[in-house]
């Protein structure tokens, strides 16, 4: 069998650090998607939608009407509850999760896609730089928290350092 893996280049890091951008990797607490009708209202009190602010350690993010990632552990099992109506998979080997900061960091994102803070939106999914992200603000609103699917992580790392 020939041996093609000379084709690519090995993984480098996904974290560096500039004058104009810092993206570093983060590991969460427990990640899954909670799937149902009503999710929404269920986790209306920690939903965060674009371009919102997570402020707490356990939060929701709104993925779709009737989706959502929840950051932390939202007391259901894996599954399908039948009780709630809800589906619950565990997304930890999912999703790489970084940290985008620095003076420059909305306007990396902008090269890769239209964003403003000015246009809200429900939903944190974006397409930026062609890959599919879950994409809001952390800490003090000058941050963005970026889940990308694991697979694609080193091509999201590779378009925002260059």
């Amino acid at each position: 069998m020939r041996d093609d893996s000379a084709r690519w280049d090995p993984p480098g890091p996904l974290s560096f650090a500039s004058d104009a951008l810092t993206l570093r990797e983060v590991a969460l607490p427990r990640q899954v998607t909670i799937s149902g009708i009503g999710v929404l209202n269920r986790f209306a009190d920690t939903l965060i939608g674009w371009p919102d602010i997570a402020s707490t350690e356990t939060y929701a993010l709104s993925l779709r009407r009737d989706r959502v990632l929840y950051v932390g552990e939202p007391g259901l099992s894996s599954g399908y509850d039948p009780e709630s109506g809800l589906g619950v998979t565990d997304m930890a080997d999912g999703y790489r999760v970084l940290d985008l900061s620095g003076p420059g960091a909305l306007e990396a994102l902008r090269r890769g896609a239209e964003l403003s803070l000015d246009r809200p939106s429900r939903s944190v999914l974006r397409r930026v730089f062609g890959l599919d992200l879950l994409l809001y603000r952390v800490g003090d609103g000058q941050s963005f928290r970026l889940h990308v699917e694991r697979a694609f992580a080193q091509a999201l790392a590779a378009h925002l350092r260059h």
